[in-house]
């Protein structure tokens, strides 16, 4: 702690140093990329390693994650073991860092309701999360369950975005399970993928395409959009649209893959239909907010001056300056300041407008012959 002191307690003669380090204050890292799973995982995994249901998992890779939360069983209807294989489609797509909380089920076991995935995931919103995903469950159930944990994490100051996959049969009905939310990403169609309990490759359903397209969307900065970008751990896709239907999809706001050139993201969406459409809109607002709350809680408790109001300010500056830089927004204002009584409510007011940039959707090409 710096040493202070009054200078009406002067006394003995002598030299006294007083140091004022708000002008020194920054924003730390941010993180933009980590994610949050629940699914099931088996009890005893080996001799050594028991899971632990009461624990996060902060993991870096799929060896190690299998190692303490066992294998995935075999794909198909008597399939109860889904928490590894999330993972690996995870890892597979660019995840680098993941929270994981697993789920008991026994042999004989029904697969957890609602209310156990509700309560892991308000677990997990209390580490450093950015993005969550939730394959084990049908879309209903995730968009019940992730709905509510989003809000209630955004209006406790923490911003997340959760990616769901659709379950629907058709066209027409995978619309009409698109919500109307600037913090759900929907996409579809499901993806094959090699199962390693039955050696042989199977086609997973859309939900499970949420932990691709997650892992993707996990390696790339806030200003950069995941449209046209390729999935580098799916090869091909459950299903397959018409120009129609993936129109039809795209104008109902589901992010949509295709098969060109390798599986890639057709539109980068949110399912707003309003100002956070492009999930870029999303993530950089997200990342400055994160940021001025990271520039702004160190001077909570300091003096509502004018100077420490000045360094508030630079704190912020700095921060805002350094997205503008790394080409997240065009550009910002900023303002700082506190009337009489708001020092007395102990109040600083911090006022900014942002223009953050936006990915080229389109290409129009006029060609003129002559």
């Amino acid at each position: 702690m710096a040493e202070t002191y009054s200078t009406a307690e002067f006394v003995i003669p002598g030299t006294y140093v007083r140091v004022r380090a708000e002008g020194l204050i920054s924003a730390g890292g941010i993180s933009t990329g980590n994610l949050g799973v629940v699914g099931t995982a088996q009890k005893v995994v080996d001799a050594v390693n028991v899971v632990d249901y009461a624990h996060t998992y902060n993991l870096s890779d799929y060896e190690s994650a299998v190692a303490q939360l066992g294998a995935y069983d075999a794909f198909g209807s008597g399939a109860k073991l889904h928490l590894t294989r999330v993972l690996e489609l995870l890892y597979q797509n660019g995840a680098r860092t993941v929270y994981a909380r697993p789920l008991n089920l026994g042999a004989s076991d029904s697969q957890p309701g609602r209310d156990a995935y509700t309560a892991a995931f308000n677990e997990l919103v209390k580490d450093d999360v950015n993005l969550l995903v939730a394959p084990q469950l049908s879309t209903a159930d995730a968009l019940a369950v992730l709905g509510p944990v989003l809000e209630t994490a955004e209006n406790n100051g923490k911003d997340v975005i959760a990616v769901v996959g659709a379950d629907a049969a058709n066209v027409a009905a995978i619309a009409a399970q698109v919500p109307t939310n600037d913090r759900i990403i929907f996409c579809t169609p499901g993806v094959r993928a090699y199962d390693a309990a039955l050696k042989q490759e199977v086609a997973l359903p859309g939900p499970f395409a949420a932990a691709a397209v997650a892992g993707l969307i996990s390696t790339l900065t806030p200003e950069a959009s995941p449209t046209n970008k390729v999935l580098p751990g799916v090869v091909k896709l459950a299903s397959r649209y018409s120009y129609g239907e993936t129109k039809q999809l795209v104008n109902a706001r589901a992010l949509v893959l295709e098969e060109r050139g390798g599986v890639r993201v057709v539109r980068g969406l949110t399912s707003d239909d309003a100002a956070f459409r492009q999930i870029t809109t999303r993530r950089i607002v997200d990342f400055a907010k994160a940021g001025i709350r990271k520039s702004s809680d160190p001077f909570i408790g300091r003096l509502n001056n004018q100077r420490v109001r000045k360094a508030l300010y630079g704190a912020i500056d700095g921060f805002l300056t350094t997205m503008v830089v790394d080409e997240q927004l065009v550009s910002y204002t900023l303002q700082v300041t506190a009337s009489r009584q708001d020092e007395i409510a102990g109040r600083a007011l911090v006022n900014a407008v942002l223009l953050p940039t936006f990915s080229i959707d389109f290409i129009a090409v006029t060609l003129v012959l002559q």
